[in-house]
């Protein structure tokens, strides 16, 4: 009894040190963003290739053939991310000047709607914006000094990227085989964790993709269908921000929706229609063809995914937001697959595969109390806690 008392505020004890560790580590990350950063998106790049470098390696492919189409790949996708966000900043550039007239409009009317009600003390010719506690000039003054500079912080963001995953590329065929190596007998177990890791993000990007192309597909549409400026900018906006879950669909659905009430309002019609529109794009790919893509691939549970957000978004901003997902993925298989933290895997993981693991726990104990045995105190069952079937 007390050995067993003894096991079990060890592993506790683990688990907290781990936390704090895990603290730490990320204020490390945090001080170190633009060293890290770089290397963190290559692993990424790594990751989602890595697929296909086995499947090249199977077809007896030259090793340096398939590093230069996986790295070609990559300089494909960051000119064709350059190229979407670039477009979307020269059409919301170009669409200023007419948002800007519909805006003024828009606050006449509302204070002359306001100047009905004497009691609220607002005449009819007085705007409302310029009343508000924002120094607008000074805020379009400092967003484009921003801008600027991050053009430039993603040139060299961009660059290191590429050196990095060439040289991991390069390194692919011994690196795993150094590790097994350096690690004797949990070489396997690291081995093994690699391979899960690769699989898992290279399915979710990819998925992640596809999702993405089709919402930023149909926003356009709508705003093609409703006459909206620039329809092509939502849709861009839609496959962009879809990449951050949860919070990126909130924010371009709400985004859509006020720039069709700039545009057309007092014409409801319109803005009807693309709130409907947009809400149910959202609805049935974010909450019904997603997880149904995803299947068990992506465990981690709702409300991790919401506190990665905000954990990542304040370590590497923008960055770090669509990174969350994949990095507390491959956090989750990693707890999972290391005996003392698997209760941290366990706290990330969706309800399902709890529920899974408890269905199993409790069939195995109702089989050991039919043979007249003593039921198991507690049964394991990483492969549960990692997204693997």
């Amino acid at each position: 009894m007390g050995s067993t008392e003894n096991e079990s505020g060890y592993k506790w004890i683990t688990v907290f040190l781990a936390v704090i560790a895990g603290i730490l580590t990320l204020a490390v990350l945090k001080l170190l963003r633009a060293q890290l950063l770089p290397l963190i998106l290559a692993l990424i790049f790594f990751f989602l290739f890595s697929p296909l470098t086995v499947r090249l390696d199977r077809w007896h492919v030259p090793h340096a053939l398939s590093v230069g189409i996986c790295f070609f790949l990559t300089i494909v996708i960051m000119v064709a991310i350059w190229a979407m966000i670039s477009r979307t900043i020269l059409m919301l550039v170009q669409a200023v000047p007419h948002y800007n007239d519909r805006i003024v409009f828009l606050d006449q009317q509302l204070a002359q709607f306001l100047a009905r009600y004497p009691k609220l003390g607002i005449s009819g010719d007085v705007s409302i914006i310029e009343n508000l506690p924002v120094n607008w000039r000074s805020l379009v003054v400092d967003t484009l000094t921003t801008v600027t500079a991050s053009v430039i912080e993603v040139v060299k963001l961009c660059v290191m990227i590429l050196l990095y995953e060439l040289f991991l590329l390069m390194e692919r065929p011994v690196f795993i085989p150094k590790i097994r190596s350096a690690l004797g007998e949990k070489g396997g177990m690291f081995a093994m964790m690699s391979e899960r890791i690769s699989k898992q993000v290279s399915k979710y990007l990819l998925l992640k993709a596809l999702i993405s192309f089709f919402t930023g597909a149909l926003f356009y549409l709508i705003a093609l269908v409703t006459g909206m400026e620039v329809p092509l900018m939502y849709g861009v906006l839609a496959f962009v921000f879809n990449f951050i879950p949860s919070i990126g669909s909130i924010i371009v659905t709400l985004v859509t929706i006020a720039m069709s009430v700039v545009q057309f309002a007092p014409q409801w019609g319109p803005i009807v229609v693309v709130a409907i529109g947009t809400v149910m794009t959202q609805m049935i790919l974010g909450n019904i063809i997603d997880p149904k893509l995803q299947g068990g691939q992506l465990n981690l549970s709702p409300v991790v995914i919401l506190v990665a957000l905000s954990i990542w978004g304040y370590i590497w901003g923008i960055a770090g937001m669509f990174l969350a997902v994949p990095l507390m993925s491959m956090i989750e298989i990693v707890c999972a697959n290391i005996k003392v933290l698997r209760p941290i895997a366990i706290m990330l993981s969706g309800s399902r595969s709890y529920q899974r693991v408890s269905d199993k726990k409790l069939r195995k104990n109702e089989k050991k109390a039919e043979q007249g045995g003593k039921a198991p105190r507690d049964i394991v069952l990483p492969d549960d806690f990692n997204g693997s079937r």
